[in-house]
């Protein structure tokens, strides 16, 4: 065999394992991709889309193609958020009061709001336990999440209508409706995805 022919063969050799290890590194297994798709094209029938997709898709090996680890996924983290706002505004509430201010009690109505949103979100959680198999329990249990979560979006919109109807600090009224606000789209989605991955 002649020199060109033995390095023709080698840089063929070489070639074809850099294109294989490239395909490898760059691609993901298929399996993967199949659960990230699942997770986009769920996310693609909520009202934020790309909000659901970036809170979703890490846990995307998790839920892998099941709709109810997707809705117990979802509403686990709805919760985290939800504990999150109720946080800020409790905070909020604490400095109102070492200020004597007058929107002590417009923070009070707003935690309370938010302290109910947490509870109805659990209450929610705890009930998707019961959501398996089909059949008319489990169609009774997916009706008793869906009107927690709609509870809690409720009580969110409630929670800042005191802002509206008084004269509150500027800063403190844009503070609380960013976190309420997305807490709503959250729940939102939540919700959506309820609706059309569980139904029975």
């Amino acid at each position: 065999m002649s020199r060109f022919v033995i390095l023709s063969v080698i840089l063929i050799v070489f070639i074809y394992s850099s294109l294989s290890f490239s395909n490898t590194e760059a691609t993901p297994p298929a399996r993967y991709q199949n659960h990230n798709t699942f997770v986009k094209t769920a996310c693609n029938s909520t009202t934020y889309p790309t909000k659901c997709y970036n809170s979703l898709s890490s846990y995307s090996s998790t839920i892998k193609s099941d709709p109810l680890k997707l809705c117990t996924t979802s509403l686990s983290l709805n919760v985290k958020s939800a504990k999150n706002v109720t946080s800020v505004i409790s905070n909020l509430l604490l400095k109102a009061k070492s200020a004597k201010s007058h929107e002590v009690p417009i923070l009070k109505d707003s935690l309370d709001e938010m302290k109910d949103t947490v509870d109805e979100l659990k209450q929610a959680l705890a009930e998707m336990k019961y959501v398996r198999g089909g059949g008319k329990t489990t169609e009774e249990h997916l009706k008793n999440v869906r009107t927690w979560v709609s509870s809690a979006l409720t009580d969110e919109s409630t929670c800042t209508d005191g802002f509206e109807e008084e004269e509150v600090n500027v800063e403190m009224k844009k503070k609380v409706k960013k976190a309420v606000s997305e807490l709503s789209k959250t729940t939102s989605n939540t919700l959506a995805l309820l609706t059309h991955y569980l139904s029975y």
